[in-house]
């Protein structure tokens, strides 16, 4: 199930929404031809339609050192995130990143860039094409 943009604020009127989010999926090598279908089974940490790679290993940990704040924003958990409790799986990291970005994220390029730069595909499901 493709999750919905997340919204933060502190009441349903429009005017108090404090930010809006969009994921991203990466991912190397898939078995799956719909990337809707990868993105929806990355959601539930169902990772067996990717094949773990090393590429995706090292963007993660350059994304980390890049842009230590997006710390909290990098899914699946992995030994990287020092001070922090598993959360869902812990042998899924070498397979894919999903990145919860907030709108207005400006390093945007930055990150695409990188994540071609490791051979990675980026998917964008908020637009169900590939960044």
């Amino acid at each position: 199930m493709q999750r919905p943009a997340r919204v933060v604020g502190n009441g349903p009127a429009v005017s108090k929404v404090k930010s809006v989010s969009w994921d991203f999926y990466f991912w190397k090598t898939t078995t799956e031809e719909d990337p809707a279908v990868v993105a929806d089974l990355l959601t539930e940490e169902q990772a067996e339609c990717v094949v773990g790679d090393d590429a995706v290993l090292a963007f993660r940990s350059e994304v980390l050192r890049r842009w230590p704040g997006l710390a909290n924003c990098i899914e699946p958990w992995h030994t990287d995130l020092p001070g922090t409790l598993p959360a869902g799986r812990t042998d899924v990291a070498d397979r894919f990143v999903i990145l919860t970005l907030r709108f207005g994220w400006v390093d945007q390029l930055a990150l695409l860039a990188l994540a071609r730069a490791h051979g990675l595909l980026c998917y964008d499901p908020q637009v169900s094409q590939f960044a």
